[in-house]
Formats: C-alpha cells, sequence, structure tokens
C-alpha cells in the first residue's frame, strides 16, 4: 500500500480507468491528489491531435476542471483523502515536478491502447513520465 498518490488527468476514458486502480493501492489513511494539467505547447511541440490543443476553446479548463471533480469524487466516495491541482505546461515534466513536490509513493496513470496511439507510443506522456519519475508509476490500460 502506498501513502501517497498522485493521479494525473487529461479528461481522456483512458485517465479515469485508473482511479479504482489507484483507490485499490492506496493505504487507508493515505492521500490521493488529482493533477489537471492544461497543455501548453508550441504547435511544433504538440502530440499531433489536430484541434485538441486549440487555444481559443474556452471550455477546455471547465472540462479538465470537471474531470479533476469527477476523479475527486470517485476517490472521496472511496473513503479517501483528496487533493486537488490545476497546472499549465508540458504534461510530462508537470506531472513528474507534482510528484516530486509532494513526495508521491506512486503516480498511478492511464494509457492509451497501442491501437488508439499508433504511432505515438513512444511519445506518449505516460511513457514520459515512465522513463522521467523518479517514484513508482503504474500504467492502466483503458477499458474497452
Amino acid at each position: 500500500m502506498y501513502g501517497t498518490i498522485l493521479i494525473p488527468t487529461d479528461s481522456s476514458d483512458a485517465a479515469f480507468a485508473a482511479v479504482a486502480d489507484a483507490v485499490e493501492i492506496t493505504a487507508p489513511d493515505g492521500t490521493v491528489h488529482v493533477l489537471g494539467v492544461l497543455e501548453d505547447l508550441p504547435t511544433y511541440e504538440r502530440s499531433g491531435k489536430p484541434g485538441a490543443f486549440d487555444d481559443e476553446d474556452p471550455e477546455r479548463r471547465v472540462r479538465l476542471e470537471a474531470a479533476v471533480e469527477r476523479i475527486e469524487t470517485e476517490a472521496t466516495a472511496a473513503g479517501m483523502d483528496c487533493e486537488t491541482a490545476i497546472e499549465e505546461g508540458v504534461p510530462s515534466r508537470e506531472i513528474v515536478a507534482y510528484a516530486d513536490e509532494i513526495d508521491a509513493d506512486a503516480i498511478v496513470m492511464g494509457t492509451r491502447g497501442a491501437r488508439d496511439a499508433a504511432g505515438d507510443l513512444l511519445g506518449s506522456t505516460t511513457e514520459r513520465v515512465l522513463r522521467d519519475a523518479s517514484t513508482t508509476v503504474v500504467s492502466v490500460p483503458a477499458s474497452g
């Protein structure tokens, strides 16, 4: 069991898939931290999803806040203490930095299946976190 868990989210189904696993490995007196990251990247560094990073989308932050709240609700319903945060920047960097800041025992994050990530698998946020984090990273595949 881990005392301090970080669940990063981008509001995808893959991110939500990680919640049950995170709750399951969190100690009864542990804390779940939920981090939403608004991706703030120049066009040439983006993951190749057209329209996913449209700076003119005023609902982007609202969707992310709702995703963070949804995960917080699931964690607290399971009896976990929960803290939330929203950061802006490069997702993998923000996740690793936040995990270091809170001294996370583990990062539990969803990952897309290979069929969903065709051509982008090696550049995925999950893989960057796996490579750069100084703590345990649990990668949970999206269901379906």
